[in-house]
C-alpha cells in the first residue's frame, strides 16, 4: 500500500524554469503525487467557423436551436460603449475600455454544425448567453457595463447601461450570467474592485457589490441593491458564475489570485513578480441563502491555475462544474457534486478538450433535450502561429456524464 505525502511535491533545485508570461509553466496546479488511469467515451465534436474566433458563451433557445457567442480576435477591438473601468498599469486599456466584436453563431442539430449568423453588434469576450423563461435572450460582455437583450432569437440587440458606481482604479467585475431567484425574478451581480496587487495604501476604498433586479425578463431593472461583501479591497465577484439550487439556496464561483492563496499554500511564485498572473489563479465557492444580498465566507475549491468555472445542476440533481486548464493538460476540465456543491469528485476529474497552449477556455455546458451535454471552449490548434492568421478556434464537444 503507497500511502501520499502529506507534503506536495516540490522542483528541484529551485523551480521548473521559464515561465509564461502569465506566470504559467505547465505544472502549477497539478498533483504530483498521483498517477491517473484514463478511460475514454464517445463524443461529438465541431468547429465554430475559422480561425481567430475565442471565447464563447452558449445559450438554448425554445425551439432547440443554439445561440453561441464567439468573439472575432482578427478584427481590431473596438471602444466600449459603457466601460468597466479606467485605463491602469496592469492591463493600459484593455480589457477595460476596448473590446473585440462578437460574431454569433447557430446549430440546428445538437451542435454537430455551426453558421454565422446576422445580427446588430455586440461586443465582450468571455461573456455570457441566457435564454429566459419567455425565449428572450440576454448577454453581457467583458469590458462592457450594460447587459443586453434579443426578443428575436439574437437577430436584433437593445442595451440597457448598468451604470455601476466605480472609483478611478477600480474596475466592474465580470459575471457570467444572471441570478434566477426563487419568486421568478432574475438579478445581475454588479461588484467593483482593484486587481491583485494594489495595496490598501494605493486603493484605500473596499470592494463594493449591488444587484440589479428584473421581474419582466430584463426588459427593465431595479436601482442598486447593496450586497454585503468583504473587507478588501479586491472584488468579491471575480468572473462569477451563479447556481440556483432546488432548496432555494445560490452557489457562486469567484475567481481569486496571489494576493488570496489557497489556505494551508503559499502562490506559485513570489506575489507581483509575473504581470497578469495566471498560474496563481483559483476558483472559491460562496453559497447565499437570501438570494445574494449576504454570502458565507469563500471557501477553496479548485486548486491553481483552474479557472473560468462554470456551474450546471443536471436534471438528475448532481451539479457539474466545467473550467479551463492553465496547466497540462491545457484544455477544458470539469468536476462533479453528487450533494449539491458540499464536495466534489476530485478522484474522478474529465478532461474535455486538449489545447496545444494556455490559449483556451471560457468553457460553458448546456444540458439538451436527450439528457446529454455541450460545452464550448476554446483552445490552440498550434503550437505557434502568427497572431494576424489566428491563434484560436471555438469547438463544441457533445458528451454524456456516466
Amino acid at each position: 500500500m503507497i500511502e501520499k505525502p502529506t507534503e506536495p511535491f516540490e522542483w528541484s533545485p529551485a523551480g521548473v524554469g521559464e515561465y509564461y508570461v502569465a506566470g504559467l509553466t505547465g505544472y502549477t496546479g497539478l498533483d504530483y503525487h498521483s498517477v491517473a488511469q484514463l478511460s475514454k467515451r464517445p463524443a461529438v465534436r465541431s468547429q465554430m467557423g475559422g480561425r481567430g474566433l475565442y471565447k464563447a458563451s452558449m445559450a438554448i433557445l425554445p425551439n432547440g436551436d443554439i445561440i453561441a457567442s464567439p468573439v472575432d480576435m482578427l478584427h481590431p477591438s473596438m471602444a466600449s460603449p459603457y466601460p468597466t473601468g479606467t485605463p491602469n498599469e496592469f492591463f493600459g486599456e484593455e480589457p477595460q475600455l476596448r473590446n473585440w466584436p462578437v460574431r454569433l453563431h447557430i446549430s440546428r442539430d445538437n451542435g454537430a454544425s455551426w453558421e454565422p449568423m446576422e445580427h446588430t453588434p455586440l461586443l465582450g469576450k468571455e461573456n455570457s448567453l441566457t435564454c429566459l423563461d419567455d425565449g428572450s435572450l440576454l448577454f453581457t460582455g467583458e469590458s462592457v457595463d450594460a447587459v443586453c437583450r434579443s426578443e428575436d432569437g439574437g437577430h436584433t440587440w437593445n442595451m440597457t447601461p448598468m451604470e455601476t458606481p466605480r472609483e478611478s482604479y477600480q474596475s466592474v467585475s465580470i459575471v457570467r450570467g444572471p441570478i434566477f431567484q426563487s419568486d421568478g425574478t432574475i438579478s445581475i451581480m454588479r461588484c467593483v474592485g482593484t486587481h491583485e496587487g494594489w495595496s490598501k495604501t494605493d486603493a484605500p476604498a473596499n470592494c463594493r457589490a449591488w444587484l440589479r433586479h428584473s421581474s419582466d425578463c430584463g426588459r427593465s431593472w431595479s436601482e442598486l441593491e447593496p450586497v454585503e461583501v468583504w473587507d478588501d479591497s479586491f472584488a468579491m465577484f471575480v468572473e462569477s458564475d451563479f447556481l440556483s439550487l432546488p432548496d432555494g439556496r445560490l452557489l457562486a464561483t469567484s475567481r481569486f489570485e496571489y494576493d488570496h492563496p489557497i489556505e494551508g499554500t503559499s502562490p506559485p511564485h513570489p506575489p507581483g513578480s509575473v504581470p497578469n498572473d495566471h498560474a496563481a489563479g483559483h476558483i472559491v465557492l460562496m453559497e447565499s441563502a437570501d438570494g445574494g444580498r449576504t454570502w458565507t465566507e469563500p471557501r477553496d475549491f479548485l486548486n491553481y491555475s483552474e479557472v473560468h468555472a462554470h456551474l450546471a445542476l443536471l436534471s438528475d440533481g448532481r451539479i457539474l462544474c466545467t473550467h479551463l486548464n492553465y496547466h497540462l493538460p491545457f484544455g477544458t476540465g470539469a468536476v462533479v457534486s453528487n450533494d449539491m456543491g458540499k464536495t466534489w469528485d476530485f478522484d474522478h476529474p474529465i478532461q474535455l478538450s486538449i489545447s496545444n497552449g494556455p490559449s483556451n477556455g471560457w468553457p460553458t455546458t448546456r444540458q439538451l433535450a436527450d439528457g446529454t451535454l455541450l460545452t464550448i471552449y476554446a483552445l490552440s490548434p498550434y503550437y505557434q502561429e502568427p497572431e494576424e492568421s489566428g491563434r484560436s478556434v471555438v469547438h463544441t464537444v457533445r458528451w454524456e456524464l456516466p
